[in-house]
């Protein structure tokens, strides 16, 4: 179970990636056609926005899974094997049940949206609940990571210390 949620984070990573590129490809053009041509586009800023909500809460969970989120780790690379053991589950169960309350107040708030058929009331007036749902959808993918991750670091201890002169990967 593990391993497929692995595989799901993973690809919504991709995913997550390909969107952000699609995105510099959008706002490229905006800004070509905008400029060069003064014909601005319609589409380029909120379908990029959209995309951007997307992309971000797609890969939150690959990156706690990469533990490639910001950490300061001046005190905790100092603590003792059992030391940082613990206070990685503490952050994970942290993030775990901020992205679980997220998900418990987002979610009625994206189906007030679509049932009251709201929506983003530009020139595309794309139904705004597409938009909201990424919050809840991303957070509840980023929660059952973190749960993951507790599991894994609580049977296999912290991961290594990294060095500094490391660049993420």
């Amino acid at each position: 179970m593990i391993q497929l949620l692995d595989r799901l984070s993973a690809a919504l990573g991709v995913a997550a990636a390909v969107a952000y590129f699609a995105i510099g490809l959008m706002l490229g053009y905006e800004v070509f056609a905008r400029y060069l041509f003064t014909a601005p586009t319609i589409w380029a800023e909120e379908l990029s926005r959209l995309l951007l909500v997307w992309g971000t809460f797609a890969a939150a969970a690959i990156l706690l899974h990469r533990r490639q989120h910001i950490r300061i780790t001046i005190l905790t690379d100092r603590l003792p094997h059992r030391g940082r053991q613990l206070q990685e589950i503490l952050a994970l169960l942290f993030i775990g049940g901020f992205a679980a309350a997220v998900v418990w107040y987002g979610t009625p708030l994206a189906f007030d949206s679509f049932e009251r058929g709201r929506t983003t009331g530009s020139m595309l007036d794309i139904p705004i609940v597409w938009m909201e749902a990424a919050v809840p959808v991303g957070c509840a993918l980023l929660c059952l990571q973190a749960l993951a991750e507790i599991l894994q670091v609580a049977l296999h201890g912290p991961a290594p210390i990294s060095d500094p002169a490391d660049v993420a990967h």
